[in-house]
């Protein structure tokens, strides 16, 4: 299996803010491989460790770590991220404590709950659009981030 290096990233710049455009929010997108557990004499649990080197067709688990670097309360964050390159998001894993969960296929220019992704086949055929095509997700948090407090979004995909 070939194996390949992907780059532990902080991606603020990748991330579209809203609430955040006045400087109140900075994102930070930590991705990371899981270590199954260790069987042996001396048994190691499983644990996650940064991916730096990733095999084609393993899972990478990342993480938004959404701050409120300001003094005031931060209401109304939206956090887009686009999902990384060479990787294919896993369907059902975005999430997030207390948000609202929005997809685009278009380069990030509309988002839309992913039950609602669908295309219309040639036979007229409504069918869910494959997770290769997604291109970005979106936070809507529904609570505001205290100041200084973050909230964590998550997602996986598969590297390719």
């Amino acid at each position: 299996m070939p194996t390949c290096i992907l780059f532990l990233v902080s991606l603020a710049a990748t991330s579209h803010l809203t609430a955040q455009d006045n400087g109140q929010i900075q994102t930070e997108l930590i991705a990371e491989v899981r270590i199954d557990a260790v069987r042996g004499p001396v048994p190691k649990p499983a644990r996650f460790v940064a991916a730096t080197l990733v095999s084609q067709g393993q899972v990478v688990y990342y993480t938004v770590r959404i701050r409120n670097v300001s003094s005031e309360y931060a209401h109304d964050v939206i956090v887009t991220q686009r999902i990384p390159a060479n990787t294919v998001y896993v369907k059902d894993s975005a999430s997030g404590p207390g948000a609202d969960v929005f997809f685009s296929i278009d380069g990030g220019q509309t988002f839309v709950p992913a039950d609602e992704l669908a295309t219309t086949d040639a036979s007229g055929v409504r069918r869910p659009v494959p997770l290769d095509q997604y291109t970005h997700i979106r936070w809507h948090l529904r609570n505001p981030i205290s100041p200084g407090g973050v909230a964590l979004a998550r997602f996986r995909a598969i590297f390719q």
